[in-house]
């Protein structure tokens, strides 16, 4: 069974491009609010991306994928290495959580900032600040160098992705997951 970890701030395009990257190879995609929101009953952030529970919410995370190893052979799973708390401040996730989920590798999404911006300003309509798409994106590439080489994952950096490069980056990992 193998989880690749699809990671990236809002709006770099996890969902846009993962979902039929997955549906291409044949794997099951979900995205870690999605499994979160389904194993607590209800969303624990608002459309500000500003999250509580964030403890809980991990656990949750990773009860629901050690549910789904069981009934899906390949799962991209979409999600991020740091969070904004309720409060606005930058929350790496626990190495742990990764740990905890098994997986064989990881490919990190980038975007020009002003891509973003314009991208969740059409999509959420939410005006978000560059400087703090660029905080996020700064503290996200950081955490995932440091969970990834401390816990020996294979990481992909895919800066401006297309489905068809992160289909073969996909592929890369599933190959050497499958040799492990």
């Amino acid at each position: 069974m193998s989880v690749i970890f699809l990671a990236g701030v809002h709006g770099v395009g996890k969902g846009f491009l993962g979902t039929p990257a997955a549906q291409t190879l044949g794997m099951s995609h979900f995205t870690a609010s999605q499994l979160i929101r389904e194993e607590k009953g209800r969303a624990t952030w608002g459309q500000d991306k500003k999250a509580v529970d964030l403890d809980d919410n991990q656990q949750a995370l990773i009860r629901a994928v050690a549910l789904r190893q069981s009934t899906h052979n390949a799962i991209l799973l979409d999600g991020h290495f740091v969070l904004r708390n309720a409060q606005g401040i930058l929350v790496p996730l626990e190495q742990k959580v990764f740990a905890q989920l098994q997986l064989c590798g990881v490919i990190l999404l980038s975007e020009n900032t002003g891509v973003i911006a314009n991208r969740l300003r059409l999509r959420d309509s939410v005006d978000v600040k560059v400087v703090e798409i660029a905080e996020l994106a700064d503290a996200e590439i950081r955490h995932a160098r440091i969970v990834c080489a401390e816990l020996g994952l294979p990481l992909t950096v895919i800066h401006a992705p297309t489905e068809m490069n992160l289909c073969a980056a996909i592929q890369a990992l599933l190959s050497g997951c499958q040799n492990v």
